[in-house]
């Protein structure tokens, strides 16, 4: 009591404008301090939310490349699967026993050209047969090897009891023929069927590509320096992971606490060897992989507490300010001070773009730099994890258009046709100019829009090269009026439909026996009806709803389901397809579109 008593003494002996300038220094301190710790808090607890959302893009972005990965070894695995030469040379009842070294040869150069067309692909490093040991080709080693050398893998035994379907391998180190170092790959191995409807097992592949592609692709999505992302199998081995020197990494199996991914699919607090951790996975389809990623909480925080020395330094730097010039210019710098208070509100409500209109460049003025300068910053930094996520989706977009240039196909197509002329091959040279034409009306420089008689020639293209295959058993009737030709439609509707009418109609044709399909179209008040018909095998209704919703493993290229669907977002709901089919008696498809005349796509853009 005696010490208040004495500061009262104290205070009463000062001026009024002391006086003044010590109670509004109180007052506007300690409102500004319960503001700074409140804008901490939130700015804090905003900061650690938007590293976890960058993360978390991140970690998804990655989960993508890596399913993309494991989508094209399947894919490639289907191709070498369902190929003709695989099929026809490996199913043999003779295979290797009576053959000639002739005949083993030449099946041989058949079935390595197989795999070479398949490691073609740029994810691809390896594609392999397994093949019975008697074959004279069996040890060549780069595109086949023993059976008994698969029998004698560690994991054969949990390959046997996965069915044989789609196994993906540990990783392993091999050596590739010609190459005097190893490399470190991942494999699916896959058994292979006949697809003669008997389903006997006439071999087994191995498609692999190289761990490092996918410890690139876990590298770039790390954003903590001591966090961790890995790939790990249902059995705990690690396939790969960001940085194998990770102390984390090294101490989690040292102690055999490797964590397994959790059944959340957001990121989860976990602790892990005494330390609180960040966990995200994602289990990974067609494979029993998982991807997990551990950022550890302390190193968020540290971050964090980087703005909170911030603040409190503009704290400091406004306790200072408001004891210089509170005495002369209270009443004014309470109202600056409500602005800034102000400004503070709308960052707290997550507006970055806020406009401090500064005039004085005194102390509070310099407060209002600093706050612009750190919500600048916050923003760039915002930005910048942004951009570094977006870079990825970028660069992979970049890759896959490099992949399609029109000009170079062509200009190849045309030299497979002057070299087939050349050397008097003009069935090659039908190919190749048939081809030419299928990608040049399928590409058409952009345009999604072609006349009818554009999308007529893409089906014709596709049927000549398809007669290759089938010895010239397809017939293709086309009877469309002269006046309907140039009529506009999107692109890639029929050939899809006489695609799926081949693969699926013609399944129980004879060989050699004929097979027509015929193709037509009337014009029907404003619309125009274009038949596909068939004399193959015919579906029931079942089939044609699973064709439908795109169940049908008979489908291939775009899907019917997708050509409706295309069909209903140009034009309208009341267009589309739709099928009439009898088991044993065929199928017929309709498409129903608008009657519109083509136009040039000079005449296109000029509207546009």
């Amino acid at each position: 009591m005696r010490l208040i008593a004495q500061l009262k003494k104290t205070i009463r002996q000062y001026s009024m404008r002391t006086k003044l300038t010590i109670s509004f220094s109180i007052a506007v301190i300690t409102i500004l301090m319960i503001i700074m710790i409140l804008l901490s808090r939130l700015v804090n607890n905003y900061y650690q939310e938007k590293i976890l959302f960058s993360a978390d893009q991140s970690f998804e972005q990655a989960n993508s490349f890596i399913q993309n990965y494991l989508d094209t070894m399947i894919y490639v695995s289907d191709q070498i699967y369902y190929n003709n030469d695989v099929q026809q040379l490996l199913s043999q009842n003779d295979l290797g026993k009576f053959q000639s070294y002739g005949e083993q040869y030449r099946d041989f150069l058949r079935l390595d050209s197989v795999c070479r067309t398949a490691e073609l692909v740029e994810t691809i490093y390896m594609a392999r047969l397994f093949v019975p040991d008697q074959l004279t080709y069996s040890e060549n080693m780069r595109h086949f090897e023993k059976m008994s050398v698969l029998e004698n893998r560690k994991d054969y035994e949990i390959f046997l009891n996965n069915g044989g379907g789609s196994f993906f391998t540990a990783p392993e180190m091999i050596k590739m023929p010609g190459l005097n170092y190893e490399v470190e790959i991942v494999s699916l191995l896959r058994v292979i069927l006949t697809t003669d409807g008997t389903i006997e097992p006439i071999g087994v592949q191995q498609i692999g590509i190289q761990t490092s592609k996918i410890k690139s692709v876990l590298e770039k999505s790390e954003i903590t320096k001591s966090g961790i992302v890995y790939l790990v199998n249902s059995a705990g081995e690690i396939i790969s992971c960001s940085d194998e020197n990770n102390d984390l990494l090294r101490k989690l199996k040292q102690a055999g606490e490797l964590p397994w991914p959790a059944s959340s699919d957001s990121w989860s607090e976990v602790t892990v060897q005494k330390q609180s951790y960040y966990m995200n996975q994602a289990q990974l389809d067609s494979a029993d992989w998982s991807l997990v990623a551990l950022i550890p909480q302390r190193e968020i925080i540290q971050q964090s507490k980087q703005l909170e020395s911030i603040i409190l330094v503009l704290s400091f730097a406004a306790v200072i300010a408001i004891f210089i010039v509170s005495s002369a210019i209270s009443k004014y710098y309470t109202n600056r001070l409500s602005y800034l208070t102000e400004m503070m509100h709308e960052v707290q409500n997550g507006e970055l773009d806020i406009d401090l209109k500064i005039k004085e460049s005194d102390e509070i003025g310099d407060l209002f730099h600093s706050f612009s300068y750190m919500t600048q910053q916050l923003k760039l930094l915002m930005e910048e994890k942004y951009r570094s996520g977006k870079a990825v989706k970028t660069a992979q977009l970049q890759a896959l258009r490099a992949q399609i240039n029109p000009h170079f196909l062509y200009n190849t197509l045309e030299l497979i046709n002057w070299e087939a002329i050349d050397h008097n091959v003009p069935e090659i040279s039908e190919i190749a100019k048939s081809l030419s034409q299928f990608y040049r009306i399928s590409l058409n420089k952009g345009m999604e829009i072609v006349s009818l008689e554009k999308e007529l020639n893409h089906v014709r293209a596709y049927v000549n090269i398809q007669n290759y295959h089938f010895d010239g058993a397809i017939q293709l009737y086309i009877d469309v009026p002269e006046e309907l030709l140039q009529c506009s439609c999107i692109n890639i509707i029929l050939q899809p439909l006489v695609e799926n009418s081949i693969l699926h109609g013609m399944e129980e044709t004879l060989s050699g026996e004929e097979y027509p399909i015929y193709i037509s179209a009337k014009q029907v008040e404003q619309d125009i009806i274009l038949s596909i018909q068939d004399e193959g095998t015919g579906m029931s209704s079942q089939q044609i709803k699973d064709i439908m919703n795109m169940k049908s493993l008979k489908v291939t290229g775009y899907g019917i389901k997708n050509i409706d669907l295309r069909l209903k977002l140009t034009y309208g709901e009341q267009y589309g397809l739709s099928y009439q089919s009898s088991v044993g008696k065929g199928t017929t498809v309709k498409i129903r579109i608008p009657f519109q005349p083509y136009r040039s796509e000079q005449q296109i853009k000029l509207d546009e």
